[in-house]
C-alpha cells in the first residue's frame, strides 16, 4: 500500500505498530469509496502479518478523527440496493479491523462523529483528547447505525447507556465517555500519538502466539456459546503450553533447580 501523501488512508509499518491514518482532514476525515478501497489494502498487509505489532488507528489534522460518511458520496448513493451495498461493504471492513488478529488502539485527537464513533467501537481501546467530544448523531439526522456501530455499541457499554448516547445524539465530552465506558483513556491533545505508541510497544515485545490466542479468547466470548468457549480457551493453552517461549521458561527453571 503507497504512503503518500495524497492517499486517503495512510499506512506505515513502525518497529511496535502499524500506524494507520485516515488522511481526509479537509472534509473531516469523511468516509468514501476510495477510503474503504484502501481500508481494505491496509487490512490485507496487516491480516497477512503474524507479528503480533498492534494497529495504532488515527488520523491526519487536528480537528476531527472522523466525522463519518462522506456527504458528496452519499449522495450518490440513490437506490435501496447501492445504498446496501455500502453499508455490508463498511461493515465487513469494521468487522476485519476488530478481528484482524491485532490489538487495535484508537487514537483520536479531534471530534469523532457519526459513523467516526461507529469506526471507534471496532477498536480494541481508546485513547482519546481530553479536548475530544463525541456524538452518535445518526437519530438526528434520521437515520441509525450503518457500519455495525449500534450493535457493538451496546455489546461494549451495555443497553441503558447504548440508548441514551444513539437516543440522544447529543455531543458529549471526552470525560462524559470515560465514565460511559466508550473510550478507555484521556489525555493531553499532545500525549494522544505518544500514550497510543507507548501502549503499543508494551504489548509488541510479548509473545506473538500468546497475544493471537488472547484475540481469539475475545472473539470467541463475542461469537461461542460457553461450552465452546471453554473448550477455545483451554485449547489455545495448552497448544501455547508447548510453545517455544514458555518451554524455554520451563527449560530455564528445571536447569535452575538442579
Amino acid at each position: 500500500m503507497d504512503n503518500e501523501a495524497h492517499s486517503p488512508l495512510l499506512l506505515k509499518k513502525l518497529n511496535t505498530a502499524y500506524l494507520l491514518q485516515l488522511n481526509r482532514p479537509d472534509v473531516h476525515n469523511a468516509i468514501n469509496d476510495q477510503v474503504m478501497q484502501k481500508f481494505e489494502s491496509a487490512l490485507d498487509q496487516i491480516e497477512a502479518d503474524d507479528s503480533g505489532l498492534p494497529v495504532i488507528l488515527t488520523h491526519t489534522g487536528d480537528k476531527t478523527f472522523c466525522a463519518g460518511g462522506d456527504l458528496k458520496y452519499f449522495s450518490g448513493l440513490d437506490t435501496p440496493e447501492k445504498c446496501r451495498e455500502m453499508s455490508l461493504r463498511m461493515q465487513r471492513i469494521l468487522e476485519r479491523l476488530e478481528n484482524c488478529g491485532h490489538f487495535v488502539i484508537l487514537a483520536a485527537r479531534g471530534q469523532i462523529l457519526g459513523g467516526g464513533c461507529e469506526i471507534l467501537t471496532a477498536c480494541h481501546y481508546a485513547v482519546i483528547a481530553d479536548s475530544c467530544r463525541l456524538s452518535f448523531r445518526q437519530a438526528p439526522n434520521g437515520i441509525i447505525t450503518g457500519w455495525g456501530g449500534g450493535r457493538r455499541l451496546i455489546r461494549k457499554v451495555g443497553r441503558a447507556k447504548a440508548l441514551r448516547l444513539t437516543l440522544g445524539g447529543e455531543k458529549i465530552t471526552a470525560e462524559e465517555a470515560l465514565r460511559l465506558m466508550l473510550v478507555e483513556e484521556i489525555v493531553a491533545v499532545e500525549q494522544v500519538l505518544e500514550r497510543a505508541q507507548e501502549l503499543a510497544q508494551y504489548i509488541a515485545k510479548n509473545d506473538s502466539h500468546a497475544i493471537r490466542g488472547f484475540l481469539d479468547l475475545e472473539r470467541g466470548q463475542r461469537t461461542l456459546p460457553n461450552k465452546e468457549l471453554i473448550e477455545l480457551e483451554t485449547d489455545i493453552f495448552v497448544h501455547l503450553w508447548q510453545g517455544e517461549r514458555f518451554q524455554e521458561i520451563l527449560k530455564r527453571f528445571r536447569e535452575g533447580n538442579k
